[in-house]
């Protein structure tokens, strides 16, 4: 008799990635918060040494997937339940480095692009510019979305073996066949973004990790099930 199909997993669900990470975050507070100050003195750096010159800024903005992609690295250890390290987060600098900054630096440019283009169309009034500003807008909306999908799985422990193609194609992947759930995930990450930017205390010490908790706990599980439905080994 043939074996059954396996079972894919039960679809993640956001407000249970919400309060989750909640939970991880209570219990790794002491491993995430020093790799969020991390993420900030990189930050603050980069905002000291361009002296608020755009474009020396834009170039150097992408040094921000360093300290990204060890938070990220931390999130996923903690949501797969793996054995976790502060340690863990800044070997990932090394490790995933080259992918992270690649991976940082396409997102940069095509939301700079598109963040451009939503202007310019606004700024002429006429169809044509409307006509280009919600096109430029659709495609932050899917810059947003492969931000929120692509760092948990280019860092996930279960899919160390793929090539970094194969993470980034299954991340467009997951943004192809659940649009409407990683839009929702997009807006709200981008709303917990905007309120802590308001208190930048919590920007420079929790935010950026519950962000990645979140999208972990929401991506990783998601990734599972569409992996187990095409018939595809998660690792």
């Amino acid at each position: 008799m043939a074996e059954p199909a396996p079972v894919p997993p039960a679809a993640p669900r956001l407000g249970g990635a919400l309060r989750g990470a909640a939970i991880d975050f209570y219990f790794n507070s002491w491993r995430l918060v020093p790799a969020n100050l991390a993420w900030s003195a990189v930050l603050l750096a980069i905002l000291a040494l361009t002296a608020g010159v755009a474009s020396l800024a834009l170039l150097l903005l992408p040094l921000l997937s360093l300290p990204t992609v060890g938070i990220y690295r931390l999130a996923a250890l903690i949501t797969r339940g793996e054995p976790v390290a502060l340690s863990d987060g800044f070997s990932a600098w090394r490790r995933f480095g080259a992918p992270a900054l690649g991976l940082g630096t396409a997102l940069l440019a095509a939301g700079t692009m598109f963040g451009v283009n939503v202007g310019l169309g606004l700024l002429r009034g006429d169809v044509a510019g409307w006509s280009l500003a919600t096109l430029a807008f659709w495609g932050l909306a899917v810059v947003a979305m492969a931000a929120c999908v692509a760092w948990p799985i280019l860092v996930d422990p279960r899919r160390e073996t793929l090539s970094t193609r194969a993470r980034i194609r299954l991340a467009l992947l997951l943004i192809v066949a659940y649009p409407v759930r990683f839009a929702a995930l997009a807006v709200v990450l981008g709303l917990v973004v905007a309120i802590s930017t308001v208190g930048f205390a919590a920007l420079l010490t929790i935010s950026v990790s519950y962000v990645a908790l979140v999208a972990a706990r929401y991506v990783l599980p998601a990734a599972d099930r569409l992996a187990a439905r095409l018939g595809a080994r998660p690792d």
